[in-house]
């Protein structure tokens, strides 16, 4: 398993209307979904941020703020993480192009393996 980077983040509210909101206005991303329970912003980078409200099936699990690192083949990546005796909280979701899975870290805080034929745009080199 080679992990590519990070290309999402989520987080969780209990007023999802003000905290989208904020996200939109007051920090000025830009909304690329909307869904029951959830908005999805796509920063300029092409990493994608989420904002659970308790609508969403997400809500429960992500207690803390969360961040998706993309591998190549989430289901690959998976059974490797498992054999290193790694606790996945979820199945894989998804299709063959773009997956998704959740797991523990040893500091019992929630993460994310994410597979997606999205490429990220490249940021420019601090100097």
């Amino acid at each position: 398993m080679r992990v590519l980077g990070y290309t999402w983040a989520g987080v969780r509210t209990s007023d999802l209307k003000s905290t989208a909101r904020f996200f939109e206005e007051d920090l000025g991303l830009s909304i690329s979904y909307r869904g029951k329970g959830l908005v999805q912003f796509e920063l300029p980078s092409g990493q994608l941020f989420e904002v659970f409200g308790s609508e969403s099936r997400y809500y429960r699990l992500h207690a803390c703020p969360v961040l998706a690192f993309e591998v190549e083949d989430v289901r690959q990546a998976k059974l490797e993480l498992a054999s290193r005796g790694i606790e996945f909280e979820t199945d894989v979701e998804g299709d063959d192009s773009e997956a998704w899975t959740y797991f523990r870290g040893p500091d019992g805080f929630l993460y994310e393996l994410w597979q997606t034929p999205r490429p990220l745009k490249a940021l420019p080199k601090r100097g």
